[in-house]
């Protein structure tokens, strides 16, 4: 048990020093004393190393199975699989919030180390405002959500990890969504530095936009990732619900979108610097809101951890981040203007690209109006009105259709200027040539066996982003024959817009890919062993439940040999429920037979234990999933090649205040 002490010695350590690098921040700040400054640097550095090493405390305690520590109690078990031992560390409140601590730690460190030069004069309020975070974070770790709490007597065996999270997305979608979240603390202090400061130098957006691009990829990367994991594990046949603790991972997303558009035009022109500052505060904002919403207890959801005392406080935290942010920017933002006070907007690419963030932020607040409405309702009424789907499909597909066209004007317009490439010939001329893979698709993907409503919505958003890969390839294209065809020059000029052309493409295929969910088709039936039944062209055919060992899970599967029309064999999907050893229940492992087009996915739902010869099927056919998937792919690829691209944000000048007095 000596070690679980040492780690707990070492989070309140965490926390001490934490609260120490805040006073020693804001002093060095007042004074612009350079050595105290260092300290608090030092002190970030400390705080990085001793979680790290605390976390390694907590897997070996969990790999050695150390049941005397009642988080490993109660998150794992003998029989769990040494690959589940590893995610077993986040599957839980205590062991998810201490990765969150971890995380903020780790990061804080690498930017009080990796700051550029001209950043310099900012960093006292930077430090100050991370090791807040910081020290608050571990504060909780230690008085709410303590991974190395002791029990006594050691029992035998643990109570084994929650059955839903053994499944191999569980390794990585947790961490990168915390990585995202983590990783918008920069911009965040960024934010609040720029504030204090008064005003903001390219070194600040330089760095502000490498760290947004980051997080940016990570979210994406965690969100897709859970929509894969809620595809293969919860037996719905669904990758996105507009679940609350899906919707409060969204919303740092598209916060973190709209940041970097307004970088761009900061970049470019020296505008929406305030507008800025304020997305790196809000997109941090809902990343702890979406911890809230997952800790607190508020919502009843698959993701979220059970009702907890640390809720109350993340909620005071989220009261702290939003005061101190509005009186800030309240006394202080008036300091902060544009480069060129004279510019007049028009019509140019900086107009589409607010116009674009309207979208994103109009988006968002759709998304938040309906995830807190629930707890609002019941907080003012003692009635719980849940916001369903429908309300969020009854915007998203529009908006999405804005989008598609933002992307398309946007990516055709130039700075400062009223021209497009392409011109109205390029427009008209590219919805033309976009019937023909319209016409593709449809074909292939079986569109025109629709009904007539969902027929033409899919007819109009398919045809819409064909003409927006049409467009934007035709722009790239005009890019690359202005240099000659020159791949070197290209890429050393056009790193970025090459990164942000790949996200867009990305976007935009995931369009395509979610315009499937209006042609599914389901279907239900009860099989005795030897049965066939038809779906979608398909023949499945029923050979009896088969019992066989996974890891620690006994399956019971239920075997379907799937035929075409042609009586060719397509393979075997196999469905099945899982029993482990410490849970009661039966799990869904559903059965997953997928091609470019459609997947075949089938739900095992009942089936009869004693014989073994009948079973309840829910059969589903659910077009283009694959596509999404491949979205996530291409916009991540995007992100990094933007993220890489060194050219972008130049050396500041203005280096007023950088001087130290001590």
């Amino acid at each position: 048990m000596l070690l679980a002490d040492y780690g707990f010695f070492l989070v309140l350590l965490c926390c001490i020093t934490s609260v120490y690098g805040t006073i020693s921040a804001l002093v060095a700040a007042f004074y612009r004393h350079k050595r105290l400054y260092r300290s608090a640097q030092y002190a970030s550095i400390a705080v990085g190393i001793m979680a790290a090493v605390a976390s390694g405390f907590l897997w070996y305690l969990l790999f050695t199975r150390n049941y005397g520590v009642s988080y490993i109690f109660r998150n794992s078990s003998n029989d769990l699989p040494l690959f589940y031992t590893i995610s077993a560390f986040w599957s839980s409140l205590e062991g998810s919030h201490f990765l969150w601590a971890l995380l903020i730690a780790v990061y804080a460190a690498i930017a009080h180390v990796t700051y550029a030069k001209d950043n310099e004069h900012i960093m006292p309020y930077v430090s100050a405002a991370l090791h807040a975070v910081s020290a608050w974070m571990f504060f909780l770790a230690v008085t709410y959500s303590d991974p190395f709490v002791l029990q006594f007597p050691v029992p035998d065996n643990g109570m084994g990890m929650n059955a839903l999270l053994q499944n191999p997305y569980m390794i990585i979608h947790p961490p990168s969504l915390f990585t995202g979240y983590t990783a918008l603390a920069i911009p965040f202090a960024y934010g609040i530095a720029a504030l204090c400061y008064g005003d903001i130098t390219e070194g600040w957006l330089r760095t502000t936009r490498r760290w947004t691009l980051y997080a940016w990829i990570f979210l994406t990367i965690g969100i897709f990732l859970g929509g894969r994991w809620a595809y293969v594990e919860l037996g719905w046949a669904g990758y996105w619900a507009w679940d609350p603790v899906e919707n409060s991972s969204f919303l740092p997303w598209l916060f973190a979108t709209a940041l970097l558009h307004s970088l761009i035009v900061q970049d470019r022109l020296g505008h929406l610097k305030r507008l800025s500052i304020i997305l790196a505060i809000v997109a941090f904002f809902f990343s702890f809101f979406g911890t809230f919403i997952t800790r607190s207890g508020v919502i009843s959801s698959v993701h979220s951890f059970a009702q907890s005392p640390i809720g109350p406080n993340y909620l005071y935290f989220l009261a702290g981040i939003a005061g101190v942010s509005i009186v800030l920017y309240a006394f202080k933002a008036q300091s902060i203007l544009p480069s060129d006070t004279n510019k007049v907007w028009g019509f140019s690419k900086e107009s589409a690209l607010v116009i674009t963030q309207f979208l994103i932020i109009t988006f968002a607040l759709i998304v938040f109006i309906g995830t807190v409405y629930p707890i609002v309702s019941e907080a003012i009424t003692g009635v719980r009105f849940n916001v369903q789907a429908p309300y969020f499909n009854a915007f998203a597909p529009y908006i999405g259709f804005c989008f598609v066209v933002a992307i398309t004007i946007g990516n055709l317009m130039r700075f400062k200027s009223g021209k497009m490439v392409g011109g109205k010939k390029l427009l008209l001329g590219g919805l033309a040539v976009a019937a023909v893979p319209t016409v593709i698709f449809c074909y292939f993907g079986d569109v025109f066996r629709s009904d007539t409503k969902p027929l033409i919505f899919q007819l109009i958003g398919i045809e819409l982003t064909f003409w927006a890969i049409i467009c934007l390839s035709y722009d790239a294209y005009q890019r690359f024959k202005d240099l000659r065809f020159n791949v070197s020059l290209f890429l050393k000029r056009n790193l970025s817009y090459l990164g942000a052309f790949i996200a867009h493409i990305g976007f935009l295929v995931a369009v395509l890919g979610f315009l499937g969910n209006y042609r599914g088709m389901d279907k239900t039936v009860t099989l005795m062993s030897g049965d066939t039944t038809d779906l979608y062209g398909y023949t499945f055919k029923f050979n009896g439940i088969k019992l066989e060992q996974d890891e620690n899970a006994l399956l019971y599967t239920a075997p379907l040999a799937v035929t075409n029309q042609k009586q060719k064999e397509v393979g075997t999907v196999l469905p099945a429920r899982a029993k482990y050893p410490t849970k009661d229940e039966l799990f869904h492992e559903i059965g997953l037979l997928g091609s470019f087009w459609h997947d075949i996915y089938v739900v095992l739902a009942d089936f009869d234990k004693d014989t073994k010869a009948r079973a309840t099927l829910q059969l589903f056919i659910n077009p283009t999933v694959k596509i999404v998937w491949w979205s996530a792919f291409l916009m991540c690829i995007g992100g990094f090649l933007s993220m890489c691209d060194l050219a972008r944000g130049r050396k500041s000048k203005d280096t007023l205040g950088a001087s130290w007095e001590v």
